[in-house]
């Protein structure tokens, strides 16, 4: 690399004629890569400038020059062997369960080798820092905060960061509730290093290093055990969370009120559709911008008018919470069509046995690439195509889980579904917007509207037998 201040400065000084001669220790000193070696020669040379390697005397011949010239291939030569070495050599200890170093998270202290069990460095939970990511998570799943509310939240306890001075930010506390170091396991070989897309100081030292970072697939990721602050479920419900979150944030929607915010669905794609007006008339449109989820599908979808929409889903919902016998049927006919226990467990395990074998076969191509066996291009090429059939496998082990759980909760719903519809029927006539939009999000998944027709997705929730949620179905035509 050329762009280094104090060689910046030598070449400078060497054009403002402030010396006749440098010193330098060794070519390899100069520049790893024999192109920027010549380069800088050439340049002080041009500038008059003599250049003397005391530990490398090298003479003006030609035989000098062309041995300086294979020193300095050598020397890039042995910068690459290095870092491949050096890379290999903490893969392999990383998939020993040794910490390599790097970020800490919140919450945890570090703990070198040194001072570790079996001489491998570690995390420790930090008992006055792990209380706060504790009370992060509680807040977020129990009381529903956002994450600049609770940024605001700590800053007002006076609650210090783990950089002393700093104050608490939504973007942070969002980084660390996403963090699954939190439940026990610490990613290694995550990411890679790349040139960054854009750069804040287009002038500054390092806009040619590889200071962006690019998510590897995450078959490569090595996981390393590490002691766990939070259980598992938390987790997962705050990941739930921060999604309902960012569908239902406020700041989407400042002019108008939407009764169907973050659950009118594009019936060719999938993603959210957006409220919008339009001369004083309330609209869900497509949303076709760059955020989580869109695609590059071709959609047909047009704007839907917000007033029909909101009380022709109102409506149905509500006459179907009013009738829990059209509930019942529905959740009867779903056990009736489920796959037989037999038949599931036989799939399930046929899956199960693909998978391992994918397994076993991508260890084994990881294995000749690096014994050298086979090259980069073929290696990549063999793995898409193994992890192709893998996402496959995965899509049908999970569709089959969805069935199951399906059925299983129909079977629980069935129970205990009029008191959840008494308990709602009480209240429904007397909501205020946000009531009716509180309801409706615990209600309907999605809302899908295609060729004037309306498809809602519901799950009705059971409050009586915790996790009961079933999909019904109700086709409905907007005039």
């Amino acid at each position: 690399m050329l762009e280094r201040p104090g060689l910046d400065r030598l070449r400078d000084d060497a054009h403002s004629g402030e010396f006749n001669l440098v010193l330098i220790h060794s070519p390899d000193r100069l520049a790893r890569k024999a192109v920027y070696q010549g380069l800088v020669l050439e340049e002080l040379e041009k500038a008059g400038v003599k250049v003397e390697f005391p530990n490398y005397p090298v003479d003006d011949s030609p035989e000098g020059k062309m041995l300086l010239g294979m020193h300095g291939l050598f020397a890039e030569y042995e910068r690459t062997k290095i870092a491949e070495r050096s890379r290999r050599g903490k893969l392999h200890k990383a998939r020993q369960g040794v910490l390599m170093g790097g970020y800490v998270p919140c919450g945890y202290r570090y703990i070198r080798k040194d001072e570790g069990n079996d001489g491998k460095a570690t995390l420790e939970i930090d008992g006055a820092q792990a209380a706060v990511v504790r009370d992060m998570y509680r807040w977020l799943v129990e009381e529903k905060l956002s994450c600049r509310r609770i940024a605001g939240r700590l800053n007002g306890l006076d609650i210090p960061t783990i950089r002393r001075g700093s104050h608490w930010t939504g973007g942070t506390v969002n980084r660390i509730l996403k963090q699954e170091v939190y439940v026990g396991v610490l990613y290694y070989h995550r990411a890679e290093a790349v040139e960054p897309s854009f750069r804040r100081k287009s002038g500054s030292v390092y806009k040619h290093q590889a200071t962006g970072r690019k998510l590897r697939p995450r078959e490569e990721w090595v996981a390393i055990t590490v002691p766990a602050i939070i259980d598992r479920e938390t987790w997962e419900a705050a990941r739930r969370q921060l999604q309902e979150n960012f569908v239902y944030s406020p700041r989407h929607n400042i002019h108008y009120r939407y009764l169907l915010r973050g659950l009118v669905k594009c019936a060719w794609c999938g993603t959210t559709c957006s409220g919008t007006s339009h001369q004083g008339r309330r609209y869900y449109e497509h949303n076709r911008g760059n955020f989580p989820g869109a695609t590059d599908i071709k959609c047909e979808m047009r704007s839907v008018r917000a007033d029909p929409l909101e009380e022709v889903v109102w409506q149905a919902v509500t006459d179907a919470l009013r009738q829990p016998d059209v509930l019942k049927a529905e959740y009867q006919r779903r056990v009736t069509e489920a796959v037989s226990p037999d038949a599931a467990d036989t799939e399930r395990k046929q899956i199960e046995t693909a998978l391992k074998r994918i397994k076993f076969q991508q260890d084994r191509l990881t294995d000749a690439y690096l014994n050298q066996a086979i090259e980069m291009p073929r290696f990549k090429a063999k793995m898409d195509e193994i992890r192709v059939q893998q996402r496959q496998l995965e899509r049908q082990l999970a569709d089959l889980d969805k069935r199951a759980n399906q059925c299983k909760q129909a079977q629980e719903a069935l129970a205990c579904l009029d008191a959840f519809c008494d308990t709602v029927n009480h209240g429904l006539g007397n909501l205020t917007f946000e009531e009716k939009q509180q309801l409706l999000r615990l209600v309907v998944e999605r809302v899908v509207v295609k060729d004037g027709k309306v498809r809602i997705e519901a799950a009705i929730p059971n409050p009586f037998c915790a996790g009961v949620a079933v999909h019904y179905w109700w086709p409905i035509y907007i005039t």
